[in-house]
């Protein structure tokens, strides 16, 4: 699963000083309208003009990189949060916005860096301890995690959001009534949230209740039509239950539309695994852990496919590893004990 939830807020204000910095604020304000019509190209328009004016006008900067990580170009909006916090050393948003950044590049040192640096001087902020608890869940310090979270709530009590990931967390942990008192809490406060009914559904699918999680990733689906977390999650509990017709469409649907994700991989190398292409499967699923180190027992699913060709080498490596990462494990192989 993949969580990461971002909270821009673009500021801005008149200026009754200079033609200069009336022109620029100016530029930003339109940039920020065109922005939020996700008029790109115009937004980047706008925000360059008024840096042409102030090169070092931390705002249009900070905002350009808002709509380079829009765009899913994150190399492109950390060198503009590089040169807003260049500009305006302090200015704590866009350090976050550039952690949000790290953190799709999977630099998640660099990421915590940033975090752990806005934290020190806003110590009361809510949301920079749930940005940290989002990176530690990414970099697997599960327990770290969760102090995160609990330290969000603190500041921030009955939080959906944060209980969601809070109990998400849980479920790594394979502490399922913990993750299931999150998750249903989380209902309560919020019965429209779709990512807590999808991470039920995970949980269900732990306890082999595979009806309990199709239910329960349809009312997630229902309320977010095409999600592509949601559709690739339904396509693996279909894959469990055999029904790989259904789980190929589901998952080739959820690959249309977000190609980057890992876990879209897993399952489609699954697929090729029981459907017999093993060399497909191989494939798939070593992409998939090189992608993102996070998705879950994908080491354990290469273990099976390897003992299927009788490369028990290769098996035994792949369930240590899996062993290592608390993966359920399927294999009777003396290696995997």
């Amino acid at each position: 699963m993949k969580n990461f939830i971002v909270v821009v807020v673009l500021l801005f204000s008149l200026s009754c000083g200079t033609n200069t910095e009336t022109q620029k604020q100016r530029f930003l304000i339109r940039g920020n309208e065109a922005s939020r019509q996700q008029n790109f190209r115009e937004a980047v328009r706008f925000y360059s003009e008024a840096i042409k004016l102030d090169p070092c006008y931390a705002p249009a900067h900070n905002n350009l990189g808002i709509v380079y990580y829009r765009q899913r170009q994150y190399g492109q909006a950390v060198l503009q949060y590089d040169k807003a916090i260049e500009c305006e050393p302090e200015y704590y948003d866009a350090i976050l916005n550039r952690a949000n950044a790290f953190y799709e590049l999977n630099e998640l040192y660099r990421a915590l860096d940033d975090i752990e640096y806005v934290q020190k001087n806003l110590p009361d902020s809510a949301d920079v301890y749930f940005r940290k608890g989002l990176v530690q869940t990414k970099m697997r310090d599960f327990e770290e995690a969760v102090g995160s979270f609990n330290m969000a709530l603190e500041k921030d009590p009955g939080n959906a959001e944060t209980i969601i990931n809070r109990g998400t967390v849980k479920y790594y942990l394979k502490d399922l009534d913990g993750a299931e008192a999150d998750l249903k809490e989380a209902l309560k406060i919020d019965a429209l949230e779709p990512n807590a009914y999808n991470a039920l559904a995970l949980i269900a699918i732990e306890r082999n209740d595979l009806q309990g999680a199709m239910k329960l990733v349809n009312q997630a689906l229902d309320l977010e039509p095409g999600q592509p977390y949601f559709l690739n999650n339904r396509g693996y509990i279909y894959l469990l239950m055999d029904n790989l017709s259904a789980a190929k469409e589901d998952i080739n649907r959820s690959m249309t539309i977000d190609g980057d994700n890992a876990w879209v991989y897993r399952n489609k190398g699954l697929y090729y695994f029981k459907t017999g292409d093993i060399e497909n499967a191989i494939t798939l699923l070593e992409r998939s852990a090189k992608m993102d180190p996070f998705v879950d027992q994908v080491y354990n699913f290469l273990g099976q496919v390897y003992e299927s060709t009788n490369d028990l080498k290769k098996a035994c490596k792949n369930y240590k590893l899996a062993i290592e990462r608390k993966e359920r494990v399927n294999t009777s192989l003396s290696c995997a004990s």
